[in-house]
């Protein structure tokens, strides 16, 4: 059975000491708006459209930016040096200690020198199944899938469009289901990335409509104001 990648799987077990350290090198967070000043073709109304390939829709959103531009440039395949992928994570907020971990433990399960974001799906170890915007054993995203998964969010949504992580993770676990399955380590992960992304651990909810955004390759409104570790998503509950 094919696999799919959704988000990145990040080891929680990182010793948070390190990834303090390490991470307080980076200096501040980059904020939503210097980033939707660097990158307007990951607004809203860009004619830039996403690739629906790229099955992670952190890596879509980086992908549609044009961080891969240059090195995708005539090439027959997406597949980038891995160091790219950890510096264009970085750049949109995740840190290089996971990011670059998680790039490298993709490059491996793929069995290449890099990372091809148009094939994530075959990154064993990595990928996983209950796509939350494709069909089982798909290697696109599937705008059904996709739309089902947020019109299942918007029913837990209270008035003011916001989620806290048990609405997320009973969606995915509703998938999940739908397939045979229970939440893998994988599928767990993808899940905290979501909600620790979009300010769930500063706020305590994410909304409705920055999940939207992130699922579309666009900018959410909101973005955490700390830097996308171990630490950050050991808090996610």
């Amino acid at each position: 059975m094919k696999r799919n990648f959704s988000f990145p799987v990040l080891n929680l077990l990182f010793l948070t000491l390190v990834t303090t350290i390490i991470t307080g090198c980076y200096g501040p967070m980059p904020t939503r708006d210097e980033l939707a000043t660097a990158y307007p073709d990951v607004e809203q109304g860009s004619s830039r459209s996403e690739n629906t390939e790229v099955l992670c829709p952190y890596v879509r959103m980086l992908e549609r930016a044009g961080l891969f531009d240059e090195e995708l440039s005539g090439k027959p395949t997406m597949e980038l040096i891995t160091e790219s992928v950890t510096s264009a994570a970085q750049t949109f907020g995740c840190a290089t200690l996971e990011c670059g971990t998680v790039a490298k433990q993709v490059s491996s399960g793929q069995g290449l020198a890099g990372v091809d974001i148009g094939q994530l799906h075959l990154a064993d170890g990595v990928a996983h199944e209950c796509g939350l915007t494709f069909v089982d054993g798909g290697t696109v995203v599937d705008e059904g899938v996709r739309q089902a998964t947020l019109d299942s969010l918007a029913l837990l949504a209270d008035e003011d469009g916001h989620l806290v992580y048990l609405d997320i993770e009973a969606v995915k676990a509703e998938v999940c289901a739908s397939q045979g399955l229970n939440i893998s380590t994988a599928g767990l992960t993808e899940i905290k990335l979501i909600y620790a992304y979009l300010g769930g651990v500063d706020r305590g909810y994410v909304l409705h409509s920055d999940i939207v955004r992130l699922f579309n390759a666009e900018l959410p409104e909101t973005i955490t104001t700390s830097w996308i570790n171990a630490v950050l998503l050991s808090k996610v509950q």
